[in-house]
This record gives C-alpha cells, sequence and structure tokens, in this order.
C-alpha cells in the first residue's frame, strides 16, 4: 500500500476462498471495517465493491514464513483488533506463532490444546473412539512386519490418509492427502513409495456412504448453534448444490461430545459418513474454520462470521432464531465444472441419479431458479462472481477452439469423419498474473 488508510477492526485472511471472502462480505455489511488478505492476483475480492480494502499477501500454503510475516506487519500496521484465520493452513501458522499474533490482536480461534486436538488427526480420532463416537476401523502400523495383520484387520480396500497438512512440522508429512490401496501389491508399492523415511500415515478401513456435515458454533464446549446441511450435487465429493437441514439427532450427539471435550470455542465443521439405510455412521474429522459454503448459512439466517466478531472481539455469544430449514445455495462455478467433467464421463453431480446429458443439464439451470441462493453472486456486489464466471468462460472458449477437431475414421476408407469433442480438466484457481495489487 502506498497510503495510509487508516485502521481496520478485523482482518480476514484467504480472501480468495469462497469462505474468506464470505466472511469478509458479512462483516463489511454489519458496518465492520475489514482488510481482507488474498493471495491470488485477479482474485474475484478484488472486484468486490463490499470488501474495500484488500492486500495482496503471501500464500500461507506456499510461502508459510513470508505469510505469517506479512500478516504480523499489517496487524501492527493497521492496529487491527480481531483476526480470523480461514484455511487449515492460516489456523496452523496463526497456532504455532500464537504468542506474537495475541501479542497484537486477539485471533478468532480455539485454545491450543483443542486445536491441537482438531488439526492432528491420530489425535482427533482418538478422542472420538474414547468417547464413543463411531470410526472407521484404524490400525497402528510400526513395522512392515504387522501387514499381513493389518490387512486381516481392515481388509481391502484400504484407506491411507495423511494425519496432518504439511504445513504443520509437529506431524510427519506426506505428499498425498489419500490414497485407497485395492490389493497387496498396491498397498506395499505406497508404502515402499511414500514411507520410506520409517514414519507412516493413518492406516483405515474403507468407510462408504453419503457425506453429513453438522455445521456449530461453540462456547466454551457447549454447543450453541448447529445445522445439517445435505449435498444434492457434488464436485469431486464437496457439495455444490446444498440445502440446509436439520441435523440428524445421533450426529447432533456426537458433535456436541467431541466440542464438550474440546471445549471448544469459536465455529467447527464436523464430517461423517452415513450409509443409505443409516445403519451404520462413522466420523471423520473436526474442522475448526470456516466452510466453503458458509454464505449458505448466512443466506439460511445464522451469520456465523458476525457470531465469530461478536464472541471474539466482544464476548458475546449468540442467540440464533430458527434457521430457514429447506434453504437453498449453490456454487455455481462448481455446478459447471462438475457439469462439464460428468460430460467427458466423470462422476454424475447428483449422486443416486442416473441422467442422460440433457438431464444433467436441466439440473445445472436449476441452480439458478430465484429460490436459490448463490455462493457468489449478491445484487449489492455482483462484480466478484462476473469476474470468476468470466475466467471460466474465457479458458472454455481457448479449450473448445482447441479440442473441437475433425478425426478421421479409423474403419474404411471414404467413410465420413465424426467429430471427436473434448473438454481438458477445468482448474479451480485462476493463472497467476503479473500485475501486483494493493489495498484498493
Amino acid at each position: 500500500m502506498t497510503e495510509d488508510v487508516g485502521t481496520f477492526e478485523v482482518l480476514v485472511t484467504d480472501c480468495q476462498t469462497r469462505a474468506g471472502l464470505a466472511v469478509a462480505r458479512s462483516l463489511a455489511r454489519h458496518g465492520v471495517r475489514v482488510l481482507g488478505l488474498c493471495s491470488e492476483v485477479g482474485s474475484p475480492a478484488f472486484y468486490s465493491r463490499i470488501l474495500q480494502n484488500v492486500l495482496l499477501s503471501p500464500s500461507a500454503m506456499n510461502e508459510p514464513e513470508a505469510f505469517v510475516e506479512f500478516t504480523l506487519q499489517a496487524i501492527r500496521k493497521y492496529r487491527i483488533q480481531l483476526a480470523i484465520p480461514i484455511t487449515d493452513q492460516a489456523l496452523l501458522l496463526f497456532d504455532q506463532y500464537r504468542a506474537g499474533f495475541e501479542s497484537l490482536t486477539r485471533v478468532a480461534m480455539a485454545a491450543p490444546m483443542a486445536l491441537r486436538s482438531a488439526l492432528d488427526k491420530r489425535v482427533n480420532l482418538d478422542l472420538a473412539v474414547k468417547l464413543g463416537v463411531p470410526c472407521a476401523k484404524q490400525f497402528e502400523l510400526t513395522s512392515l512386519k504387522q501387514i499381513p495383520e493389518m490387512m486381516a484387520t481392515l481388509g481391502f480396500p484400504i484407506v491411507l490418509k495423511r494425519p496432518g497438512d504439511p504445513v504443520d512440522k509437529t506431524v510427519p508429512s506426506f505428499s498425498f492427502r489419500v490414497l485407497y490401496a485395492q490389493n497387496e501389491q498396491q498397498l506395499r508399492g505406497y508404502i515402499a513409495e511414500h514411507c520410506a523415511h520409517g514414519q507412516y500415515p493413518l492406516f483405515q478401513e474403507m468407510a462408504t456412504g453419503e457425506i453429513h456435515n453438522v455445521c456449530c458454533f461453540a462456547a466454551q464446549g457447549e454447543v450453541l448453534a448447529a445445522h445439517e446441511y445435505q449435498s444434492i450435487r457434488r464436485l469431486e465429493g464437496a457439495g455444490v448444490f446444498r440445502k440446509i437441514i436439520e441435523p440428524s439427532p445421533d450426529l447432533l450427539q456426537y458433535a456436541r461430545a467431541l466440542l464438550r471435550a474440546l471445549r471448544w470455542d469459536g465455529v467447527a465443521h464436523l464430517g461423517f459418513f452415513v450409509d443409505k439405510k443409516r445403519d451404520r455412521v462413522w466420523y471423520m474429522e473436526t474442522n475448526g474454520r470456516f466452510w466453503a459454503s458458509v454464505q449458505g448459512s448466512v443466506h439460511a439466517g445464522w451469520d456465523f462470521p458476525y457470531w465469530v466478531y461478536q464472541y471474539f472481539l466482544h464476548g458475546q455469544r449468540p442467540n440464533p432464531r430458527p434457521i430457514q430449514v429447506g434453504s437453498l445455495t449453490c456454487w455455481r462455478l462448481g455446478d459447471l465444472i462438475a457439469l462439464l467433467n460428468f460430460w467427458r464421463g466423470g462422476d454424475i453431480p447428483a449422486t443416486g441419479t442416473n441422467p442422460t446429458k440433457v438431464q444433467t443439464a436441466l439440473q445445472y439451470l436449476s441452480g439458478f431458479a430465484p429460490n436459490v441462493h448463490s455462493d457468489m453472486f449478491a445484487w449489492d456486489d455482483p462484480v466478484p462472481a462476473v469476474m470468476e464466471y468470466w475466467k471460466i468462460r474465457k479458458r472454455l472458449w481457448g479449450m473448445v477452439q482447441k479440442k473441437l477437431t475433425v478425426a478421421p475414421a479409423p474403419a474404411k476408407k471414404g467413410k465420413p469423419s465424426v467429430l471427436a469433442a473434448g473438454l481438458e480438466v477445468v482448474e479451480l484457481n485462476t493463472a497467476k498474473q503479473d500485475e501486483a495489487s494493493a489495498v484498493k
């Protein structure tokens, strides 16, 4: 920044994400003076009319030390009263350098032991088992000699998960997030490739079923608000078209037990696998941050970002009115990518259905119905959503020009050629630009 724009009440990291932008917009609409940090040049956040002050920052994932230094300088320079980390990587770094951050400002995150027990999957799953929360069977591998025993215990497929984020230096680091070993040969191959240093990831049985998400706000372990959302359409497992529903009693019971044991403060997002007959439930994890679809919660009447602001800065507990059950929200760009991936032979966006390509197109268009709220588009701040779509449309046009080619028929000569149409995988992250951006 080249000029002094004064001070800000709140700093929000990672405004290049949907969650970060939703949190910053919510606070700004309440009249809170917000400074957003964004690690991607050209991100939709830079085009927001509501979020008027955005700084280009280093990436918490790719440049952790630079991110910490930059954020501390911004907090000091603009006399930030409350900092809100958005991503797992930002949470980890705020926790690792907690003393430095808390010497300058309040930080909206749980206490150290609670946060560590959520971020370290081994610790978190051990706690869940002790509390009687149903989890997928696990095996603690300490020697290659135990592989036959592990196979007998877990069966195939066996799931390999890293115990934490690579930014976290307190847990073993792995180059993968999750792997699925279908047989002994594949299992031993994964172990040879990723465990040569003698440290092992989590090994679990394969849990199947629908993913259920319970979104909570807690104060000192007391859950003050909790709702569930149903993913009607998905992109690579993540919900892109969702409906707010009442939390299932059993899942709410497990969420309350876990957050009470942790004496949790603030937002938390708990994931479960539930089979179709609801005969079995498997706990997945607790995420101590805002969920990507938090804008859907705000649309339904529960303003989690403003609750966080009031609780961590002013000590006020939320007293929420009933949420609007049945409220629909859609990340329309993600919905479009899911549609295109299906047209290319990928997964069906609406799980449990068997639609034609025309039917999936009609399903996608249903996301624009008047009763469906958008994660990105807002009438009082339309440009970020327009910019997100515009970038994808330009890239798609280039792919269409490149991939719509006439290929010779493999059969007899003289036969008419066929039109071979294909689309490349659409990446969610926009390409970096050469320019630099400062506070608008």
